[in-house]
């Protein structure tokens, strides 16, 4: 009998053929990433998303995470007047917070070269501000329901959703991929209120895979602070999982394209636990919405480093990087074809 880990190693392993094509366009339209949980690869994941994404459609990126990694990797620390702080303060707080900037996005490929060529696509800039927005979007939710007031709590709820309608509209963008931060609270709440769904992230380590039990019982459980809010703002949809995406399996294999022991147990574990959530999927099998990825190595380095996106990286090239020097290897092409396959999915 074919086991969950089977189909997830089988469609991985299928992905790799030459004769695998992926398919374009997308399930969803407004993609949120997240996990609870930091160091796991979400940064490396978006930034490549972002890419593989303004390929096929006109994409609206936000950085939502007040470390603004994704901003970094994009910009190489380009100095942005406007910000997602800009747009959500006086959305969500009120007028006297200041009034939203007409245009609050950046066109990618005006930002980092290695986005030319593919869709007109834009990012909406990160902000460390974000990191006390939490405390005042709270309060705002508790004066509404003190108040009794329903239409307001939604309001507020679906605030960052209503910036995105907006924004996709000015920019004819087709799709959205916000990069959440690793904490529940502020605006990663605002994002799963204005996602279709959700793309998790999970490391092959103890702590990921308690985050990811943690992730999908905060959207699963009606007790939960997410879903207890929901239902005072009188019952919002709940964003789909459309990916779960475990990354550095085979760090540790000693043999070139072997899954360690120890990364097959943690992908195991992660299906185990997807499979008492099978509400969240839209697929028959939550094995079919996993996506291996490797550790990126080098190749992730460099990637991060010099803000190419791993499918433009070239083989054989060079590059010193913090006193090393680092060699694009050959498995650069399976890697472009992991996200490809992580693309297909979604």
């Amino acid at each position: 009998m074919t086991t969950g880990l089977d189909r997830i190693i089988q469609n991985h392993d299928r992905s790799l053929e030459e004769s695998w094509t992926p398919n374009e366009g997308f399930k969803y339209s407004r993609y949120a990433i997240s996990n609870l949980r930091g160091g796991i690869g979400k940064s490396t994941i978006s930034f490549n998303l972002a890419y593989t994404f303004s390929r096929q459609m006109s994409t609206l990126v936000l950085d939502l995470c007040p470390q603004r990694n994704l901003t970094e990797s994009i910009t190489r620390s380009k100095n942005l007047s406007v910000t997602i702080a800009d747009a959500m303060r006086p959305k969500v707080l009120g007028p006297a917070f200041g009034v939203t900037p007409e245009d609050i996005s950046y066109r990618l490929s005006k930002l980092n070269d290695n986005f030319k060529g593919g869709k007109k696509s834009y990012l909406v800039a990160g902000d460390g501000d974000l990191f006390s927005f939490p405390s005042s979007l709270y309060q705002q939710l508790q004066q509404a329901m003190a108040a009794s007031n329903k239409k307001a709590v939604k309001n507020i709820l679906l605030s960052l959703g209503e910036i995105i309608n907006a924004e996709m509209e000015d920019k004819s963008c087709s799709v959205c991929l916000m990069d959440c931060s690793p904490f529940y609270a502020g605006a990663t709440h605002l994002a799963w209120c204005a996602s279709d769904a959700i793309i998790i992230p999970v490391r092959v380590d103890e702590h990921s895979i308690d985050s990811l039990e943690l992730t999908l019982k905060m959207l699963a459980d009606k007790d939960s602070d997410y879903n207890m809010w929901s239902d005072r703002a009188g019952g919002l949809p709940s964003p789909k999982i459309a990916a779960i995406v475990m990354t550095m399996v085979g760090a540790r294999s000693p043999k070139k394209g072997v899954k360690d022991l120890a990364s097959r147990m943690y992908v195991e574990r992660a299906y185990n636990i997807t499979a008492k959530y099978p509400q969240l999927f839209d697929y028959n099998d939550p094995a079919d919405a996993f996506a291996i990825t490797d550790d990126f190595m080098s190749a992730g380095r460099i990637s991060g480093a010099q803000s190419i996106p791993i499918p433009m990286l070239q083989v054989g090239t060079f590059t010193t990087i913090d006193g090393k020097r680092l060699q694009v290897n050959k498995s650069q092409v399976k890697y472009k074809r992991e996200l490809e396959y992580l693309t297909d999915i979604l």
